[in-house]
């Protein structure tokens, strides 16, 4: 015959969350909720936009970190970035 035992966890009672704390977590997290949503809906564009020489410039930047080790790779994207320039 077999017999099984199975172990209860059980938190601490100081460490488990009250009712007060979880509705106070909770209206928190709907406050920021609120306001991220207030801010993509009403709030200034901040978004920058570059030019297309900008971001190839980015682009062969980010490429000749891969000079040394990969320049095959490397290659491929300054051939991207005159690609994107040329448009």
């Amino acid at each position: 015959m077999a017999s099984t035992t199975l172990n209860a966890i059980s938190l601490p009672q100081n460490a488990q969350p009250t009712v007060g704390a979880s509705l106070q977590a909770l209206w928190v997290a709907g406050k920021n909720l609120t306001v991220a949503l207030w801010q993509v809906a009403f709030g200034a564009n901040t978004v920058q936009t570059s030019t297309r020489f900008e971001e190839a410039e980015e682009l062969r930047t980010y490429a000749a970190s891969f000079q040394r080790t990969d320049p095959n790779f490397a290659s491929d994207l300054f051939a991207a970035a005159d690609r994107h320039e040329g448009l």
